[in-house]
């Protein structure tokens, strides 16, 4: 019984080092520079508080290729991977909820939009991650401060047919003095459709006879950001392999 307790103590002990190396290679490198299954391990140990992380990272990295595939992935479809239970899943796959709670945190701080460089981080940091499509109307006041943000619209969007009653809803509740819209293709490029184009034409139509000066309508893909107003894109992304 001795000797069990020694080898399960010695065991614990290895796993806490290493713990500690991880952590400390994160902070001394930073996760940009460390190997993929070195941030997916790390990840793990703060899902798994105790034992070995690193086999189970290459399993998770063998199934879906990278750390984006794994935390998009269906918690139910994780959980046919050796090691991974209903918890551990539903845990991953929040994450990126987490990560984007995170960045609306961050955009709410950004009170002035002082420039086209400022408003298509603002755009990307929106929607560009997003996984449906999504329309969010954004009001400024005249010094370009935020007043601010509604989504207008999730899921399957009918351009067309965006409510000009919950646009004004917004207009009257916020008091803006200039709007810009953002909408997002995920997955797809960020050119226009017909439909996009004929909504645009609708929205421009209607703030003509309205006190508050239209700017410009976005659309957030995965090529880039668009602007319909200038007809060509603002911001390209570069494609990553």
């Amino acid at each position: 019984m001795a000797k069990i307790q020694k080898v399960c103590r010695d065991e614990k002990n290895i796993h806490a080092g290493h713990r500690n190396r991880l952590l400390n290679l994160v902070i001394n490198s930073g996760m940009e520079n460390i190997s993929d299954i070195q941030v997916m391990e790390f990840v793990l140990t703060y899902v798994f508080p105790r034992g070995d992380t690193n086999v189970l990272a290459h399993r998770l990295l063998d199934r879906y290729g990278n750390l984006a595939g794994v935390l998009d992935a269906d918690p139910v479809d994780m959980q046919s991977v050796q090691g991974i239970g209903e918890r551990a899943s539903l845990l991953l796959t929040l994450m990126p909820a987490i990560f984007h709670r995170y960045t609306l945190c961050r955009i709410g701080k950004r009170e002035l939009l002082s420039g086209m460089s400022e408003v298509y981080d603002f755009c990307e940091y929106l929607v560009r991650l997003e996984k449906e499509e999504q329309m969010h109307i954004v009001g400024l006041d005249a010094q370009f401060k935020l007043k601010g943000r509604r989504c207008l619209a999730k899921g399957t969007l009918n351009m067309v047919g965006i409510k000009h009653n919950d646009i004004t809803k917004f207009l009257n509740s916020t008091m803006p003095i200039f709007v810009f819209f953002i909408h997002n293709h995920p997955g797809g490029t960020a050119k226009p459709s017909k439909q996009d184009i004929q909504a645009t034409k609708n929205l421009i139509e209607l703030f003509k006879n309205l006190d508050v000066r239209y700017i410009d309508h976005f659309i957030v893909g995965s090529d880039g950001i668009y602007s319909i107003k200038e007809m060509r894109f603002g911001r390209e992304f570069i494609a990553l392999e």
